[in-house]
């Protein structure tokens, strides 16, 4: 409440002094829309239907008409093929087209720095990353390891925050309630500075909130009630320099959660607060003569991922990681050719906590108080647009001083013909096993080596008319060699091999209408299992098409429609088909369950000058049929369902002076 009050007078004030400054979310056509130049494919400007890569765009528009309060709900309902599941002590991570991805099968940045872990290349999620000051997110829904090397196999985010051109800013209150507990409490603020060559953008968010206030059930079907034990807390500032062709950008991230779930036991005593904070830093110059373009650029990276301490069984994480990342990029563009290459080296390192606690702290097998590695990596790609097609060719090779080699080739052909485009494309992706991984190798097993993916694609669009546009993907994806998680019968310690293969294939269609009264947004997700008698610890054996946690169908759509000039009605809808997972044991038999189908409706209204001049303000309204959702484990891991996604009801206010 005090929070609320406090920005409310912030509002009030800035209203006084601000001037106005107008924001029409249907002030672009489909064909504008459809034809924005993204960069995450290709690391160069390259137009939306024709850049190497399955692309998913979400604009701050997008995010306003979605109601979303984190990133969960915004790629339920715009991202196909990415799901969410739980992995022990309570982290949410993500799936990718039925793939359980969490450990370093997908790269996820913000600004282009790069938020999976220092030990297990994760991400956790829930009321994490805001989307107050979000500008817009790019998505490769696929391989992007020629490209960003080992934690790109998959898929790869980047989240764009502010970037804004223009001077002024931007003050965001969030606020939604369960009728129990709040489930989002947020406060974002926005700042541009532009005088002359000086560009300064500025954003920062602290928020508070909830994940559920549903029962929890462990893995010996005993319950607990997660009404605030479940709170989650998010502190991120983003900052970026640009004064002619130097760039400095840093980013501040600290996000922690309580959670009674560890690994399959539920905790009784009072809630566990587990922490995640990463600091960055990175600078760069651009040198440009004519065609050509060389930058060099520095990344700084500070982690403690994972802190947790549970004194009642002697259980502590307090590493420390650390990477530096010195590179140098070049750019040769001229008529219908685009040469980019580049060098990185890349040196991490995970140290042990300077004092330990009388708790326990998983050592080193090396003997030492740290794990060092270094990684060397060269890429090239070209770009040739001729009259019938665009070419492009990619190359990365990688040399780990822990894992040896590897070796990553794309190629890509694209075309956009009027209000046609396609997408043919091919490539190999590979996931690097850095972190902890390699400490924790059962005696008598062989080293770490990368996951080797073959994965391809194809993409179909039409722009039915200056109004409607679908458009079709089908792919393939493959991976040998996977690494997997098990743990010692003694010490209960987790361990990680290398052990089979695991694979899918899937349709994903895309429909979307635009006109300058409604907005819609549909996609259908399918994907299936392809047979493998390896990937038995991801594989439901009541249904060899799919694999744990992830429905091989999924539905999603966004309607909106404008109401008056001040008034936006948005409805959404994400299903979810039949899943499954072992949520118990009985008898000394883990417990298959199907859990039944999910629909999940929200509802919102955004208001344009309200309650006073110069605000918009968003009514937000989620889960309204009450749906008993539930993240689950991806795969034969003890943990039981996590409960999530509680109707809720609440507030956006902006100000943007």
């Amino acid at each position: 409440m005090k929070l609320f009050l406090s920005t409310l007078l912030i509002f009030i004030t800035i209203a006084i002094f601000a001037q106005e400054k107008e924001i029409d979310l249907y002030s672009l056509s489909l064909e504008e829309l459809i034809n924005t130049k993204v960069s995450i494919s290709t690391k160069t400007e390259v137009n939306l239907r024709e850049t190497p890569g399955i692309i998913t765009v979400i604009t701050k528009e997008d995010i306003w008409r979605s109601g979303a309060r984190d990133i969960i709900e915004l790629f339920h309902l715009f991202v196909p093929g990415f799901d969410f599941g739980v992995d022990v002590e309570g982290v949410v991570g993500m799936g990718i087209r039925g793939i359980w991805s969490h450990e370093g099968k997908y790269l996820f940045m913000v600004n282009g720095f790069a938020m999976n872990d220092g030990m297990f290349a994760s991400v956790p999620f829930g009321n994490h990353f805001t989307l107050d000051n979000v500008e817009k997110i790019e998505i490769i829904r696929g391989p992007g390891s020629a490209v960003y090397g080992g934690y790109a196999g998959l898929g790869v985010v980047n989240i764009i925050t502010r970037n804004n051109p223009e001077h002024g800013g931007k003050i965001t209150y969030t606020c939604t309630h369960t009728g129990k507990q709040f489930s989002q409490n947020q406060l974002s603020f926005g700042q541009t500075i532009h005088d002359g060559e000086l560009l300064i953008n500025l954003s920062a968010t602290i928020g508070a909130g909830s994940r559920s206030d549903r029962d929890y059930t462990d893995y010996y079907q005993q319950s607990r009630s997660l009404l605030n034990a479940s709170n989650t807390y998010t502190k991120q500032v983003a900052f970026n320099l640009d004064y002619k062709n130097f760039t400095i950008s840093t980013l501040f991230d600290d996000y922690s959660y309580y959670q009674i779930d560890l690994w399959d036991k539920l905790y009784r005593g009072t809630p566990l607060q587990e922490n995640f904070t990463s600091n960055f830093v990175g600078i760069s110059y651009k040198f440009k003569k004519s065609n050509f373009t060389i930058t060099p650029h520095i990344t700084y990276e500070w982690q403690k991922p994972w802190q947790l301490n549970v004194a009642e069984i002697g259980y502590g994480t307090n590493k420390i990681f650390h990477s530096l990342t010195p590179s140098i990029s070049s750019v040769y563009q001229k008529s219908n050719i685009q040469i980019v290459s580049g060098i990185d080296f890349k040196t991490e390192r995970l140290t042990m906590p300077s004092m330990l606690d009388t708790l326990y702290e998983e050592t080193f097998k090396n003997g030492k108080d740290y794990l060092s590695y270094e990684n060397i990596a060269l890429y090239g790609q070209l770009l040739w647009n001729t009259r019938l097609a665009n070419l492009n060719f990619g190359i990365r090779y990688d040399y780990s001083s822990e894992f040896g080699d590897a070796f990553t080739p794309r190629i890509g052909i694209t075309k956009a013909i009027k209000k046609f485009h396609f997408k043919v494309m091919g490539s190999r992706s590979f996931r690097v096993p850095g972190g902890i991984l390699p400490n924790r190798i059962p005696e008598g097993y062989q080293k770490l080596h990368p996951e080797s993916g073959t994965i391809f694609e194809f993409e179909n669009g039409y722009l039915l008319s200056n109004s409607l546009m679908v458009v079709l993907n089908i792919y393939d994806i493959t991976f040998n060699d996977i690494i997997i998680y098990g743990k010692e019968a003694q010490s209960g310690v987790g361990y990680y091999k290398n052990q089979g293969k695991i694979g899918t294939s899937g349709v994903e269609v895309g429909l979307k209408f635009n006109t300058d009264k409604i907005f819609s947004n549909f996609n259908i997700a399918y994907y299936n299992r392809k047979h493998s008698e390896s990937d038995s610890l991801f594989m439901v054996p009541a249904k060899h098409n799919q694999y744990l946690a992830f429905s091989p169908l999924r539905v999603n759509g966004l309607i909106s429609y404008k109401v008056t000039n001040k008034a936006t009605l948005s409805i959404t809808t994400s299903y979810f088909g039949e899943r499954y997972s072992y949520s118990y044991v009985a008898n000394n038999n883990d417990i298959l369950v199907k859990q039944k189908a999910n629909l999940i409706i929200g509802l919102n209204m955004l208001l344009s000058d309200f309650p006073l001049k110069k605000f918009k303000t968003q009514l937000i309204a989620t889960n309204l049929l009450n749906s008993k959702f539930y993240y689950i484990q991806p795969y034969k891991g003890a943990h039981g369902p996590l409960p999530g996604l509680d109707s809720s009801y609440g507030i956006r206010i902006a100000y943007e002076y």
